[in-house]
Protein backbone atom coordinates (compact mmCIF):
# COMPACT_ATOMS: atom_id res chain seq x y z
CA UNK A 1 0.00 0.00 0.00
CA UNK A 2 2.81 2.60 0.75
CA UNK A 3 4.30 1.65 -2.33
CA UNK A 4 1.70 2.96 -4.79
CA UNK A 5 2.94 6.53 -3.75
CA UNK A 6 6.37 6.07 -5.10
CA UNK A 7 6.83 7.16 -9.02
CA UNK A 8 7.80 4.51 -10.61
CA UNK A 9 10.79 6.70 -12.87
CA UNK A 10 12.10 7.69 -8.92
CA UNK A 11 13.30 4.03 -9.24
CA UNK A 12 14.88 3.96 -12.49
CA UNK A 13 18.60 4.45 -12.02
CA UNK A 14 20.64 7.54 -13.70
CA UNK A 15 22.34 5.19 -16.46
CA UNK A 16 19.12 3.25 -17.55
CA UNK A 17 17.85 6.37 -18.22
CA UNK A 18 21.36 7.71 -20.76
CA UNK A 19 22.20 9.72 -18.77
CA UNK A 20 26.37 9.42 -18.47
CA UNK A 21 28.35 10.93 -15.09
CA UNK A 22 29.43 13.79 -17.12
CA UNK A 23 26.50 15.36 -19.06
CA UNK A 24 23.80 17.33 -17.47
CA UNK A 25 19.63 16.40 -17.50
CA UNK A 26 17.79 18.16 -20.18
CA UNK A 27 15.80 19.28 -17.17
CA UNK A 28 18.70 20.82 -15.29
CA UNK A 29 20.04 22.94 -18.76
CA UNK A 30 18.13 26.17 -17.13
CA UNK A 31 19.96 26.60 -14.14
CA UNK A 32 23.69 26.21 -16.04
CA UNK A 33 23.04 29.72 -18.19
CA UNK A 34 22.02 30.66 -14.87
CA UNK A 35 25.32 30.44 -13.16
CA UNK A 36 27.26 32.20 -16.36
CA UNK A 37 24.66 35.23 -15.34
CA UNK A 38 25.68 35.49 -12.31
CA UNK A 39 29.08 36.30 -13.34
CA UNK A 40 27.90 38.92 -15.95
CA UNK A 41 25.76 40.64 -12.90
CA UNK A 42 29.14 40.65 -10.80
CA UNK A 43 31.20 42.57 -13.63
CA UNK A 44 28.23 45.46 -14.26
CA UNK A 45 27.69 45.86 -10.75
CA UNK A 46 31.08 46.52 -10.44
CA UNK A 47 31.05 48.61 -13.49
CA UNK A 48 27.96 50.91 -12.14
CA UNK A 49 29.10 50.59 -8.11
CA UNK A 50 31.72 53.84 -8.58
CA UNK A 51 29.28 55.61 -9.95
CA UNK A 52 26.34 55.46 -8.25
CA UNK A 53 28.58 55.98 -5.50
CA UNK A 54 29.54 59.07 -7.20
CA UNK A 55 25.83 60.60 -7.79
CA UNK A 56 25.15 59.81 -3.93
CA UNK A 57 27.95 61.45 -2.79
CA UNK A 58 27.44 64.48 -5.37
CA UNK A 59 23.73 64.90 -4.33
CA UNK A 60 24.72 64.81 -0.64
CA UNK A 61 27.53 67.23 -1.42
CA UNK A 62 25.30 69.94 -3.09
CA UNK A 63 22.54 69.06 0.13
CA UNK A 64 25.53 70.77 2.20
CA UNK A 65 26.49 73.35 -0.08
CA UNK A 66 22.59 74.92 -0.25
CA UNK A 67 22.48 74.41 3.63
CA UNK A 68 25.65 76.55 4.17
CA UNK A 69 24.92 78.88 1.40
CA UNK A 70 21.55 79.03 3.34
CA UNK A 71 23.44 79.52 6.34
CA UNK A 72 25.60 82.30 5.76
CA UNK A 73 22.98 83.86 4.27
CA UNK A 74 20.82 84.18 7.13
CA UNK A 75 23.85 85.29 9.52
CA UNK A 76 25.36 87.52 7.31
CA UNK A 77 20.90 88.62 6.86
CA UNK A 78 21.23 88.71 11.09
CA UNK A 79 24.41 90.95 11.61
CA UNK A 80 23.16 93.48 9.10
CA UNK A 81 19.65 93.57 11.51
CA UNK A 82 21.98 94.30 14.64
CA UNK A 83 24.43 96.72 12.84
CA UNK A 84 21.18 99.01 11.38
CA UNK A 85 20.40 99.40 15.39
CA UNK A 86 23.98 99.47 16.59
CA UNK A 87 26.68 100.61 13.80
CA UNK A 88 29.35 101.07 15.94
CA UNK A 89 29.48 97.72 17.46
CA UNK A 90 31.36 95.58 15.23
CA UNK A 91 31.99 93.23 18.14
CA UNK A 92 28.29 92.54 18.58
CA UNK A 93 28.19 92.73 14.87
CA UNK A 94 30.33 89.66 14.59
CA UNK A 95 29.00 87.85 17.73
CA UNK A 96 25.55 87.76 16.37
CA UNK A 97 26.68 86.75 12.83
CA UNK A 98 29.12 83.85 14.43
CA UNK A 99 25.90 82.95 16.84
CA UNK A 100 23.24 82.55 14.02
CA UNK A 101 25.54 80.08 11.95
CA UNK A 102 26.13 78.49 14.89
CA UNK A 103 22.30 77.88 15.45
CA UNK A 104 22.37 76.20 11.81
CA UNK A 105 24.84 73.71 12.40
CA UNK A 106 28.54 75.95 10.93
CA UNK A 107 30.53 77.45 12.46
CA UNK A 108 32.43 80.24 11.53
CA UNK A 109 35.86 79.76 12.53
CA UNK A 110 38.46 82.89 12.39
CA UNK A 111 41.15 81.34 10.34
CA UNK A 112 38.52 79.64 8.18
CA UNK A 113 36.25 82.71 7.54
CA UNK A 114 35.40 86.18 7.76
CA UNK A 115 33.14 88.30 8.52
CA UNK A 116 33.23 91.92 7.26
CA UNK A 117 31.07 95.18 8.49
CA UNK A 118 31.06 97.94 5.68
CA UNK A 119 29.47 101.10 5.25
CA UNK A 120 29.28 101.22 1.21
CA UNK A 121 28.02 105.38 0.63
CA UNK A 122 29.29 106.20 3.85
CA UNK A 123 28.69 106.11 7.64
CA UNK A 124 25.61 107.58 9.05
CA UNK A 125 21.64 107.22 9.50
CA UNK A 126 19.47 106.16 6.15
CA UNK A 127 22.65 104.80 4.61
CA UNK A 128 23.42 101.02 4.17
CA UNK A 129 25.35 98.72 5.79
CA UNK A 130 26.64 95.83 4.93
CA UNK A 131 27.86 92.69 6.81
CA UNK A 132 29.55 89.94 4.37
CA UNK A 133 30.07 86.76 5.49
CA UNK A 134 33.00 84.28 3.38
CA UNK A 135 33.35 80.47 4.26
CA UNK A 136 35.21 78.05 3.36
CA UNK A 137 33.24 74.59 2.25
CA UNK A 138 34.40 71.36 1.45
CA UNK A 139 33.64 68.41 -0.47
CA UNK A 140 33.35 64.89 0.44
CA UNK A 141 33.89 63.97 -3.31
CA UNK A 142 37.54 65.47 -2.60
CA UNK A 143 39.44 63.03 -4.20
CA UNK A 144 37.75 63.04 -7.73
CA UNK A 145 37.76 67.19 -8.00
CA UNK A 146 40.75 68.90 -8.39
CA UNK A 147 39.88 72.09 -6.44
CA UNK A 148 37.64 70.34 -3.49
CA UNK A 149 37.76 73.69 -1.70
CA UNK A 150 34.94 76.16 -2.21
CA UNK A 151 34.34 79.79 -1.05
CA UNK A 152 31.32 80.80 -0.37
CA UNK A 153 30.34 84.91 0.10
CA UNK A 154 27.03 85.89 1.35
CA UNK A 155 26.00 89.68 1.79
CA UNK A 156 23.23 91.19 3.66
CA UNK A 157 22.56 95.27 3.13
CA UNK A 158 20.06 97.11 5.06
CA UNK A 159 19.41 100.71 5.88
CA UNK A 160 20.10 102.24 9.27
CA UNK A 161 17.12 104.18 10.48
Amino acid sequence: MADHFTHPESQVSAAERGVSCGEIPHSLHHLRGRDRNHGQELVEFAITLPILLLIIFGVLDLGRLFHALITITNAAREGARYGTFFPDDLTGIDFVTRREAQNSGITLNPGVSAISVTYPQGYGEHLPIRVTVTYSFQLFIAGILPNSNLTLIRYAEMMVP
